[in-house]
């Protein structure tokens, strides 16, 4: 059963008044470990206001670790604990879960949960359908072709970026009166709350210039194209470390690679997966990001929100929220040399870091809120259902 395109379900949405009781609304996610969807999916099931709306979530995976936070709401929580290489077993037991708790919208998140979602609601009741797209998929080609192949089953799909949209749109072939926009946000407390890392239990002075890498170590990443940056910095600015925080696939072959060996052990810092990464950001002086694709990177919200300077590649999400010359510097994916050149100039004005800092934290609180994205929902369910809502709930929504 196909879905009427969002652009034109906008369009011609009647404007009825809101029923006697929250309307049900499914949230679908692959799986609940902790990661930047779920964690997202965890701030809008438990902020919506629950006098409009009865959230349900469901995860295709087994019990994960932020079910307990999600239940503690008071909101249910269904994990189906499908193998990943079961696919039909996933839409039959989504399928059961949604008949279950009749919502009269699912939400997905993630490739899986987008699919499956759209594949189960036709059997259990036809809810409206929107998917959720959190990165540009420059990896998994079959993902784009599976997701192309779907989207009409649902009225459209959420992009976490404006360039999750182009990608999504030149790559991805989708319909672009299919796709909205509406960006991650971020709640500063536990960054406010977070006390400084002790710079001195990882090897750095007080008044050496601590630069920051937060996130998984594969090829998105693009670690290696730091290290080759790293190798130009260290002979420039002799005061420069480098902290590298995270685990992957990659881990070994980074610390074990050329590059690796030629820089001087005490200037770069391997500090494998941390639980403290906001007291790290705290303590740095600027976060680095040299990915080669993104979707909207939670790192730099949190390092923005930290009041810390960004130097990252001009790619999907980090250019919609790090402004060039204004909250930090913006270079060409996998250009080393580049990325060199905006480390040294960042580390040569210290004063212009505490600038770009606090101009990052003023555009967090203008532009990227949590409160401003569970508006932004709100209202796009509330106009796909065609109830009526008030202005005041109008978050950053917008459709091309």
């Amino acid at each position: 059963m196909l879905q009427t395109p969002l652009a034109r379900r906008l369009d011609e949405s009647p404007n009825l008044p809101w029923p006697d009781r929250p309307v049900p609304v499914a949230l679908v996610i692959t799986e609940l470990d902790i990661g930047g969807a779920e964690r997202a999916l965890v701030a809008l099931a438990t902020g919506l206001d629950r006098r409009r709306w009865s959230p349900f979530v469901i995860a295709l995976g087994p019990e994960g670790p932020l079910a307990p936070a999600i239940r503690s709401a008071e909101i249910p929580v269904t994990c189906l604990d499908v193998n990943p290489r079961r696919p039909i077993a996933a839409v039959v037991r989504l399928t059961r879960a949604l008949r279950a708790v009749q919502p009269l919208l699912v939400q997905s998140f993630l490739f899986h949960a987008n699919v499956a979602s759209r594949l189960a609601a036709p059997m259990a009741g036809a809810p409206w359908v929107l998917g959720g797209l959190r990165v540009a998929e420059h990896r998994q080609s079959w993902h784009v072709t599976l997701d192309r192949l779907t989207a009409p089953l649902g009225t459209g799909s959420v992009c976490v970026s404006e360039g999750v949209r182009r990608f999504s749109i030149s790559v991805g072939k989708l319909n672009p009166d299919r796709l909205v926009v509406i960006p991650n946000g971020i709640d500063p407390g536990p960054i406010d709350d977070a006390t400084p890392a002790d710079r001195s239990t990882l090897g750095v002075s007080d008044h050496a210039l601590l630069a920051l890498f937060v996130g998984r170590l594969d090829a998105q990443k693009d670690v290696p194209t730091l290290l080759n940056a790293a190798d130009r910095v260290v002979r420039q600015c002799p005061d420069w470390h480098l902290a590298i925080v995270g685990d992957g696939p990659d881990r070994a072959a980074l610390i074990g690679s050329d590059v690796a060996a030629r820089l001087p052990g005490d200037r770069i810092h391997w500090l494998g997966h941390r639980s403290d990464v906001p007291g790290l950001l705290k303590a740095a002086d600027l976060l680095v990001l040299p990915s080669r694709w993104e979707g909207m990177p939670n790192v730099v919200l949190e390092a923005m929100t930290a009041r810390k300077a960004v130097v990252a590649t001009k790619v999907e999400g980090t250019e919609d929220l790090v402004l060039a010359g204004e909250t930090g510097w913006l270079v060409p994916p996998g250009d080393a040399e580049a990325l060199a050149l905006a480390l040294v100039e960042a580390a040569s004005d210290r004063p212009r870091l505490q600038r770009f800092g606090q101009a990052g934290r003023d555009r967090i609180e203008q532009h990227f809120t949590i409160d401003r994205v569970i508006r932004a929902y709100e209202t796009l369910w509330a106009s796909v259902l065609g109830l009526k809502h008030s202005e005041a709930d109008t978050g950053s929504c917008a459709i091309d």
